[in-house]
Parts: structure tokens; sequence; C-alpha cells
């Protein structure tokens, strides 16, 4: 690092990283990169000279933090995620990491890197009541905020000389990339290392450049999607760009042999008279898994709604079974009377015989249907044309729609062409459609509707998507409800979980599509969701 210099642009190195960066003194900015003031909607250089006070929600918050990064050491990272305010007063999950540069020194300078957790507090439902709870707690707070505006222009101004004054020197800048809780690689122009951080070191890990070098051009350290390897090197070269542009990629670090670490990096050119480039990584392995485990539960929660929807139609499939295989019985005992009573006719013998294959056939695509549709499966993408989709749902629900004398009508149309066939998994998509048809023919029967009636309509829409309308001539729904019908455990039905919507909605997304209600005029309600065409890929 010291064969850069104090000129080396440690600025603008630290100006491209992908997380909030700051150097604070006494609990105030000194300075913070453009990303930190992005994360809490200020613009570039606003957060200079502010005390760190306006970033926290309460006075609690605040000396609390205080408290604890009074017992760590100089050699130990102190880390805490919480709720931040915004300057528009909403609120944001953070995690927070940093040390103090002297041990025991609150007062003195500070690193500080901070990361933008709010996606990830969204998915959780716990966090919808705790905003709840806080936006009366910043409505009080942003009333206080307006009286004290005057006072802290003041500040900003006092503020901002001082922050000018310190960026005189690059020892700063140096601190904060000796520090960093993110790995960074600088390579010039020819792509030699120029810089690493020990971070970066700590990912591969190695402990000094000239083992980093020789990995960097192992050929079997990177894995790509495709199931190929190349060397970190070959990657690093593929995103380097000499015009003034942001490279991000993912790729898989393969550290030892059934090992991986999943790593997200930014790649940024040096506008220096030494071009090169700035790479920043950061390891994203637990959130890959996160979202694998997510998507694991999905499919375990969509697996056990369809076996309770089979077991409620066991009867169903009872009777339909008894149907074929009654037949079957029937033309069998024919042909025993008539081998007892030596009157018989070989052409009638096949007759008899082939109207009982026929019928196995049936019992048998039955069987077939309900394995497929309660089977576990992995997620395949198939062309599917909808209409036989469709018309193989009704088959499986012909017992409840014979039942409640409803009348289901299918139309499949375009405006100038034949609908083609969607991209998607099959029994998936047939969990949706049943999901949607039996609310229908339930809300119908606990109605009582005259004339009972289901439409299915299959097209296409201006975006060259696919859609399926599911209407009925029922009820319709609550006006109260229609917001939330797709969140869990909201239901109209007195014996219904709330969960079949939901996992509609997640099983339409998973494919690129949408479910959404239709209001329409009148009684009855209609459902549309969308999928991708085959021929669109």
């Amino acid at each position: 690092m010291d064969q850069l210099g104090t000129d080396f642009p440690w600025r603008l190195v630290l100006e491209n990283t992908i997380v909030g960066i700051s150097y604070m003194q006494n609990r105030r900015f000194l300075w913070a990169n453009a990303r930190m003031a992005e994360i809490f909607g200020y613009n570039a250089g606003e957060l200079d000279g502010e005390p760190v006070r306006k970033l926290y929600v309460t006075q609690e918050d605040y000396d609390d933090v205080g408290r604890l990064m009074a017992g760590y050491s100089r050699d130990g990272f102190y880390t805490h995620e919480r709720a931040m305010a915004c300057k528009n007063g909403s609120l944001i999950w953070c995690r927070i990491s940093g040390r103090l540069l002297r041990r025991n020194d609150m007062v003195g300078p500070s690193v500080w890197v901070v990361q933008d957790l709010t996606d990830k507090r969204n998915a959780e439902n716990e966090l919808r009541r705790v905003n709840q709870q806080l936006e009366n707690t910043i409505e009080k707070r942003t009333s206080n905020l307006r009286r004290t505006n005057e006072a802290l222009k003041a500040e900003i101004e006092r503020r901002k000389t001082l922050q000018a004054a310190s960026a005189a020197t690059g020892e700063k800048f140096r601190t904060l990339f000796r520090h960093l809780p993110l790995g960074v690689l600088v390579v010039d122009a020819e792509g030699a290392i120029v810089e690493v951080n020990r971070t970066l070191q700590s990912y591969f890990g190695v402990q000094s450049r000239t083992r980093l070098k020789e990995l960097m051009d192992d050929s079997s350290r990177v894995a790509l999607p495709d199931g190929q390897t190349c060397s970190l090197s070959s990657l690093l070269r593929d995103h380097a760009t000499a015009r003034l542009a942001v490279e991000r990629f993912e790729f898989a670090w393969i550290r030892a042999p059934g090992r991986l670490r999943h790593i997200a990096a930014i790649g940024a050119p040096l506008v220096t008279s030494r071009r090169g480039v700035v790479f920043t990584f950061a390891d994203v392995t637990e959130n890959r898994r996160q979202r694998e485990r997510e998507h694991e539960q999905h499919a375990a929660l969509a697996h056990a709604s369809r076996l309770s929807l089979m077991g409620q139609m066991a009867s169903a499939l009872a009777h339909e079974l008894g149907q074929p295989l009654n037949a079957c019985q029937s033309y069998l005992s024919g042909i025993r009377h008539r081998l007892g009573a030596e009157q018989l006719d070989l052409g009638e013998l096949a007759h008899v015989l082939e109207k009982t294959s026929a019928h196995l056939d049936q019992a048998a695509q039955i069987i077939r249907n309900v394995r497929g549709f309660v089977s576990r499966h992995k997620p395949l993408f198939q062309s599917v044309p909808l209409g036989e989709l469709i018309d193989r749902t009704l088959l499986l629900l012909q017992q409840p729609i014979r039942s409640g004398g409803v009348q289901v009508d299918v139309i499949v149309s375009s405006a100038t062409t034949k609908v083609p066939n969607a991209r998607c998994n099959a029994i998936e998509i047939q969990q949706v459609l049943t999901n949607l048809l039996i609310n229908a023919i339930e809300a119908i029967r606990e109605a009582d509707t005259r004339d009972p009636c289901i439409t299915v309509r299959v097209g296409t829409d201006s975006r060259r998507m696919l859609y399926v309308e599911v209407s009925d001539n029922g009820p319709g729904v609550p006006e109260d409800l229609i917001p939330r019908l797709c969140e869990p455990y909201v239901t109209t039905k007195p014996s219904g979980l709330g969960m079949g919507l939901m996992i509609s909605r997640t099983i339409v997304e998973s494919h690129g599509g949408h479910l959404r209600y239709l209001p329409q005029r009148g009684t009855g309600a209609t459902f549309r969701f969308t999928l991708p065409a085959w021929h669109d890929l």
C-alpha cells in the first residue's frame, strides 16, 4: 500500500464500494461516501459534519450503542442491527459494523460500514407490526425536527468546514481501506495486483499477496452457473472495462472440495493517470442459503396443500373410480354368463373386451392424474397447452362440479393467432387452477346461487403474456378483504385456513407471472393469473 503514496485515489476506491462507509470522531461524521448518504436518503456530502444521533430513532437507541461501543477493544469489530431513521422520516433496518481506532477512546476517530437490510426485514411479518408502532413516534419526532431545523443549518455549515479540512490528508482514507470489513482489490491496466486489503485475503484464505496471485490464476477455483470452472483472473478481466461504467457480477469461490463461498462483486474504473480497476467483494453465502431454504419451505407448503385438498376429495375419487370399475365388472359378468351358456359370439366378445379395456384405461388415467398432483417433484418448466391442462383439472374436479350443479365453460381464444403453449410446471399450475375452481364452487354453493356458472378464459394480453381468468356468478368478495386476499390466514370460508391464495400467488410469481383479483360489476368474482409463453424464451 505504501508504494502508492499519498496521491493514490483512496477516495475514489471508497466511493465505489457497494456499502455505506464513514469516518467519525466523537460520534460525528467527518466524511461519508455517497452510498452512505444514499442509504439514508441524503445527497452526497450532506451527512458530512452531522451528528450520528440524527440517524437513530430514539435517544435510548443512541445511548445504548454508545455504552456497547465502550466495551470493545481496538482489535475487534463492533456490529449491531437495528432500525435507523432516513431523512424523510421513514425507517430502514441496517447492519452497522465498525471499530474505534484508539482503544477505549469514545471521542477519537472510528470507522463504520452500513448495509441496508430493509428488503430482508420486509420479508418478515413481524416488521409490519413494529413499523406500525413506530409511525406515531416518527410523526412526533418530525414536528420536533422542524423546530430545530434552523439551528442545525448553522451546525451543518460549521461541520462542513471541519470535514473539508480533514479531507486534505490521505491518511484517513488509507485507514478506512485497511480496516474496511469488505474485500477490496485494485488492479492496474495490465491486470496486475496494485492493492488488496486484509478482508479479501481472509475471504480466500491466504496470508500473502503472492499466494493470492497463485489462487487467482488457478482455473479450478471459480464455479460458473453452467457447471464450468475458470480462474478469478480471467473472470475479472471479463468484467474490467476501460469505459466509465460499473460492472456488477456474482460468482462461487471453491475454497475447498465441496465448500463454496458465494461472492457478490462490483468493478469500477479508476480515472487517474495510472488507469486500473477497483473491485469490491461481499460474502453473500448466507443470503443464498436463506433464499434456498425459503424456496424449499414454499415447495413443502404447496405439497402439503395438495395433500390436504386430495384428502377432501377422497369421496369424489372413490365415486369416479367406481364408475369405470363397476362397468368392467358388468362386462366381465356378461362374458362369464355367455361362456357358461355356450352362447359365445366372437364379435360380441371383442366388443365387450374393447369396452372393458377403455374403462380400465379411464380408471388408470384418474389414478395417474391424482398421483402426479400429490407427488413431490422438481419444479421443471415445460411447454404446456393450457387448454389441455384445464380439461385435466376439470376431470379431476368432476364430482364437486356435478354435486354443486355448476356449469363450467372453457373459452380459449386469441385475437389473431392460436394461443401458444405456456412455459410452466404443469403440476404447480394445476394446483393454482384447482384452488381457484374449488373456491368458486364453494362460494356458489354457500350462497345458494341460482343457475350457478363458472367461466374459464385463456388468452394473451398486450405484453405477450398468457392469462387465465376464473369467473363465477357467486356472491363475490367483500370489499374490506380485497386488499388482503393473498395474505396468509385471510379467508371468507368458516372452515378455511386462508393459505390457498397465498400459495397460488407464490407459485405464479415463481413462474414470472402475477395473480390478482379483478373487480367487476354486479355479483361474482374474477381472478386472473399470467404466465410467460413458451415461444418467448
